[in-house]
């Protein structure tokens, strides 16, 4: 890395940083460019951005990639229950209807039966009126 000086470049500094690798701070991003060693399948260094503000490494493209990939695996998941607790609700709302549907059925019988033996009754309290006014007389 260079930085411009009075008109030519001047290589920045190496420097180790806090995540314990050598690397280059740009003070014009305020990010530092790491140098750090990896695994075997690299054979040789890879170059990681890491922000000293807040003191952790930029994630990568691959692993920018693999947090999408899980949000979206996350998202379908959360989106999959949510059908389900549609389809239970429905569920419940139907099976609610059909309840206060026979609620309502009971509701009629049990007022035609009170009707009817409320005309019992009275059809009984006037037999034994006329009863009554067959013995008075």
């Amino acid at each position: 890395g260079f930085e411009l000086c009075g008109g030519e470049y001047r290589p920045l500094p190496e420097e180790t940083l806090p995540v314990g690798v050598a690397g280059i701070r740009s003070k014009v991003l305020g990010l530092c460019l790491c140098i750090k060693p990896s695994g075997p399948e690299w054979k040789g260094v890879a170059l990681r951005w890491y922000d000293p503000a807040a003191g952790t490494l930029l994630p990568t493209l691959h692993e920018l990639a693999e947090s999408v990939r899980r949000l979206a695996d996350g998202n379908r998941r959360l989106a999959e229950t949510n059908r389900g607790l549609a389809e239970t609700n429905r569920g419940l709302a139907e099976a609610r209807r059909q309840a206060a549907a026979s609620a309502a059925r009971a509701a009629e019988a049990d007022a035609k039966a009170a009707e009817a033996a409320a005309a019992a009754s009275a059809a009984r309290v006037a037999e034994l009126e006329a009863q009554i006014e067959k013995m008075r007389g």
